[in-house]
């Protein structure tokens, strides 16, 4: 449709069409467009650095390095109190159940000279490093760590120090701090019987038991944070118990009753009756002997592979009144005498069905 001239001839310009429903500024219709895509990002920025600063607030919460700290912490605390099952919880000595004895509250909390302080001074990769004191001592210790199946950091086995007890001869069970550990059987022929488990920091002390007729001078042995004056192990010298010298001593004090009470005539008689104390080696007859005791001998017991030695440790005295034949067989002469007579003992006692029994020699 044409649009007519105005009256001065000039073209009419066409009025501005309406828009329809809508509100944007004239000359600048995607201006509130860009608006709100600016608001948007700018809540986009400030919402990312919100999530950023609660994940750097929370991460270290879960980091390695935390949960390190707090395994090693909760470690250390255990040995300052004698806690052996709570140190055996975090962490992992690398032995089966029946060599963790040294490790159980029973002998723990009886070690003399546990760790009393510590400082962890850092935790990355899988160590920890700790400043911890043990009797006075100050020490930068190490702690190898290491994740169990769970996912749950734990000392390792390598920080773990052994301690090894043996015995000259075969024993059925040792002692560490009062409490009874079996010994491993040592199989058939051995010499000796040994034991090697590990143990936390602290001072044990170490004996013999399981046998009433053995027993040992108890030792110490010392797990120190520094490895360097660790004293780990201890060789028990066997020795006999008090029950067995008791025993051993009224089964040669009935011995020696016996022969007293009938005494052996010669030397091969002694021998065969086992009263060789009471041999005088005289050549010529002899009848009504008697012998009186005047001092007991004394004596020490020496273990053997199988039984115990009875060995002489000062001489007893004993005087022997006799008559002895100084004619011929066919026209005799008994003449008193006399004899003053150093006495020993001798034998083995071996121990049978439990029991103390002597074999002399």
């Amino acid at each position: 449709m044409e649009i007519p001239p105005s009256a001065n001839n000039q073209p009419r310009l066409a009025p501005p069409l309406q828009q329809q429903g809508g509100s944007f500024p004239e000359g600048n219709p995607g201006r509130k467009r860009n608006i709100i895509i600016a608001v948007a990002a700018g809540a986009a920025v400030v919402l990312t650095a919100a999530i950023l600063a609660l994940v750097l607030l929370v991460l270290p919460l879960f980091s390695p390095d935390r949960g390190m700290s707090a395994t090693a912490g909760t470690y250390f605390q255990a040995l300052i109190d004698g806690d052996g099952e709570k140190a055996l919880s975090v962490s992992d000595p690398g032995v089966p159940e029946n060599e963790k004895a040294l490790l159980q509250n029973n002998v723990y909390k009886s070690a003399g000279q546990r760790i009393d302080g510590y400082r962890i001074l850092e935790a990355r990769s899988d160590f920890v490093t700790a400043e911890v004191t043990q009797n006075g001592r100050k020490q930068e210790v190490i702690l190898r760590m290491t994740k169990s199946r769970e996912g749950d950091w734990k000392v390792g086995s390598k920080n773990f120090q052994k301690i090894r007890v043996s015995s000259a001869r075969p024993v059925k069970s040792f002692t560490a701090n009062g409490v009874e550990i079996p010994a491993p059987d040592p199989g058939a022929g051995a010499r000796n019987s040994e034991l090697l488990m590990p143990a936390f920091p602290g001072e044990y002390t170490l004996g013999l038991a399981g046998d009433k007729y053995s027993t040992a001078e108890e030792l110490k042995t010392l797990v120190s944070i520094d490895r360097a004056i660790s004293k780990t192990s201890a060789s028990l010298k066997v020795l006999p118990s008090q029950l067995l010298l008791d025993e051993t001593r009224t089964l040669l004090k009935n011995k020696q009753s016996e022969c007293v009470a009938t005494p052996p005539s010669t030397a091969s008689e002694a021998s065969r009756r086992g009263c060789s104390g009471f041999a005088l080696y005289e050549y010529r007859p002899t009848r009504n002997m008697k012998w009186t005791i005047e001092k007991e001998p004394t004596f020490t017991l020496i273990r053997s592979e199988d039984s115990w030695i009875i060995q002489p440790k000062e001489s007893g005295k004993a005087s022997a009144s006799y008559e002895v034949n100084s004619g011929s067989d066919d026209a005799p002469k008994w003449e008193p005498k006399v004899e003053q007579v150093e006495t020993r003992v001798s034998g083995d006692i071996q121990i049978v069905d439990e029991k103390a029994t002597l074999k002399e020699r």
